[in-house]
């Protein structure tokens, strides 16, 4: 088989070889690719929600709150009350996880270069911008299609939420006409 007429397999193979690589240098820190990753981006923009944390790693929100909850147990990320919103929380890392930093680095950086092995300079570039262009075109129609399907549910619940609100309406109506016309002279 051809693996040309499969480039997608090939990013998604390339990417849990990667994923694994990495794991298994950052086992002894007890961190997974995932807990990596949001680790080293929350230290790149301390105080953002966890909402745009999420779009800033590309981990959905539900698997971001377990890698939140996680990392503070760990030690290495904290919660605050963020100033300009008292719904949402800013997110920081700890000095524990400074000191773990440049250790994260070094294995991005070890991972990085054992996957590139044997690519030029001018190869890596080529890469980088054709991979920076396919994760921009997915995610153009990722953020469609949650649109759409936000769009979709909203108009349903919409509609469902009318009707029933029509029905209930109706039905309250004819049961309990009498107390539309009771006011202050006409009492039930």
């Amino acid at each position: 088989m051809d693996r040309l007429l499969f480039p997608g397999f090939s990013l998604s193979e390339a990417g849990q070889l990667y994923a694994r690589r990495f794991e298994e240098r950052s086992r002894n820190l007890a961190l997974d690719f995932s807990q990596s990753r949001a680790l080293l981006v929350l230290a790149e923009n301390e105080g953002v929600t966890q909402q745009r944390l999420s779009e800033l790693t590309a981990i959905a929100s539900p698997w971001l709150v377990r890698i939140l909850d996680r990392l503070e147990v760990m030690g290495l990320a904290q919660r605050r009350p963020h100033l300009a919103d008292r719904r949402a929380r800013s997110l920081a890392i700890t000095e524990d996880a400074r000191e773990l930093l440049p250790l994260l680095w070094n294995i991005v950086g070890e991972s990085l270069r054992e996957a590139l092995r044997g690519l030029s300079i001018e190869e890596t570039a080529i890469l980088a911008k054709a991979l920076q262009r396919v994760i921009a075109n997915l995610s153009v129609l990722d953020r469609r299609t949650a649109m759409a399907s936000a769009n979709a549910h909203g108009s349903m619940s919409f509609t469902t939420n009318q009707s029933t609100r029509r029905r209930a309406s109706r039905r309250s109506g004819h049961k309990h006409r009498h107390l539309l016309n009771a006011g202050p002279d006409n009492s039930c």
